[in-house]
């Protein structure tokens, strides 16, 4: 699977809650950061989906850079986010920076940022 195809099936998994695709697809030590500036674990990430804390109810790619040197890759999406989170409902237009590395021949996430753009 090619980088910008591992974006999209990562978005796909955020939309349909798939536990089990989000965690072959992020690697065992990711590290995220939101726009609040807190830090989150990949453990964090899976149990907000488990437990329905957060709930994708509309995840639409704007655009998409993806930049590939092999073992390494970085992609960049904006997105019109619609969620569920801890109760409360959120719109967003968000911009992803995710920093991907082949792990056993797969892509995975090793860090992630989220920041709110206009």
């Amino acid at each position: 699977m090619d980088l910008r195809a591992a974006e999209r099936r990562l978005q796909a998994a955020q939309r349909a809650a798939d536990v089990d695709s989000l965690d072959a697809l992020l690697h065992p030590r990711v590290v995220g950061a939101g726009p609040d500036g807190m830090v989150f674990t990949k453990e964090d990430d899976l149990e907000s989906y488990r437990s329905g804390a957060l709930r994708i109810t509309g995840l639409v790619e704007e655009s998409l850079d993806v930049q590939d040197d092999g073992e390494t890759g970085v992609t960049r999406t904006v997105a019109a986010v619609d969620a569920v989170q801890g109760g409360a409902v959120v719109s967003a237009r968000l911009r992803y920076t995710r920093l991907w590395v082949r792990d056993d021949g797969n892509w995975r996430v090793l860090a992630a940022t989220f920041v709110p753009v206009q």
